[in-house]
């Protein structure tokens, strides 16, 4: 029965990382992120790279937000397999990575609206 809940875990997250997943056909993103840093001339262009930016800084919370879902989950169930592969802890480990990439890119979204500020 425990595999049964940790399979059904590992789906739900599985489904859960697609659901926030950007999509490639997405019309907003008709440029890379490298191209429009690139081709960022004016305060609009910086406003909407820092909407990006809010936008990455939301998926990496979600993410967070999901693997501490999972972390709870194994520490729930537990058991010999749980305790001897320390799924818990990866997820740890991944949570904290996600939560810094979320304030990294909230940093990014701030430093854009400063320079849109500054422009013309």
């Amino acid at each position: 029965m425990k595999s049964i809940s940790i399979a059904a875990a590992i789906m739900l997250a599985v489904l859960a990382a697609m659901a926030i997943a950007p999509r490639h056909g997405d019309a907003k993103m008709k440029m890379s992120m490298e191209e429009m840093v690139a081709a960022a001339k004016t305060r609009a262009d910086h406003e909407n790279l820092a909407k990006h930016y809010d936008a990455m800084a939301a998926e990496a919370r979600a993410k967070a937000e999901m693997h501490q879902k999972m972390a709870d989950a194994y520490r729930k169930e537990g058991g010999a397999i749980v305790s001897k592969l320390h799924f818990d802890e990866h997820c740890d480990s991944l949570v904290k990575a996600f939560k810094a990439e979320a304030e990294e890119y909230e940093a990014l979204a701030k430093a854009e609206r400063e320079m849109a500020k500054e422009m013309k």
